[in-house]
């Protein structure tokens, strides 16, 4: 048995080697712990409803996603959130979201190439819409966690040179949502894509 000081001492060495792991500090929720997107995604208490869905993104201007076929890159520029109460918030956030999408063409266009259209605006023509009610998409948006979707349905106006409006999104619940949008090229099949974001708490 040593003295107290020594007792102390050791508790102290114990706290600073466990301390950080059990409050989670080294990694986060399936992530690396250099990912500072997921790890502030996981600290703040607002967030902390989505801690369980390591997938789940934090609105930010810009965040981006590619489609399936790899062709096209759709990120969202900006968001207006309704809360039926005061002015709309300019963050995704429960209540109805509006958001402006803007669809690009790949660098390679989808074909493995280093094509020169990178950064090039989706073509004229191009449909952007739900993808019809599926098992693969039940509801749109919809919580795959909660097995639930929302009661409307995105009502979506294409703006000119790829940018997109996509309105009547409701988030009326805090936690992980996929939101799911079809691209569709003139005369071309309909090439899906999925935004995993999550709507706070607060």
């Amino acid at each position: 048995m040593g003295s107290p000081g020594s007792k102390s001492a050791l508790a102290w060495l114990a706290l600073a080697i466990v301390g950080p792991a059990a409050l989670g500090l080294g990694a986060g929720c399936g992530s690396k712990s250099s990912d500072t997107k997921s790890n502030a995604l996981n600290f703040d208490a607002d967030f902390s409803v989505c801690a369980t869905s390591p997938q789940a993104v934090r609105y930010a201007p810009g965040i981006s996603v590619v489609s399936t076929s790899g062709t096209y890159q759709a990120a969202i520029t900006a968001v207006s959130t309704d809360q039926s109460s005061g002015s709309p918030v300019p963050t995704a956030a429960i209540g109805y979201d509006t958001f402006t999408v803007a669809v690009a063409v790949v660098a390679d266009g989808g074909s493995g190439s280093t094509g020169s259209d990178a950064g090039v605006a989706a073509p004229d023509g191009l449909v952007m819409a739900p993808p019809p009610t599926s098992p693969t998409y039940p509801a749109d948006p919809y919580m795959p966690l909660h097995g639930h979707g929302a009661s409307t349905v995105p009502a979506i106006t294409a703006q000119g040179g790829g940018v997109f409006g996509v309105a009547n999104i409701d988030f009326f619940m805090a936690g992980y949502w996929e939101l799911y949008l079809d691209l569709t090229p003139p005369g071309g099949a309909a090439d899906p894509l999925t935004f995993k974001i999550c709507i706070p708490s607060e």
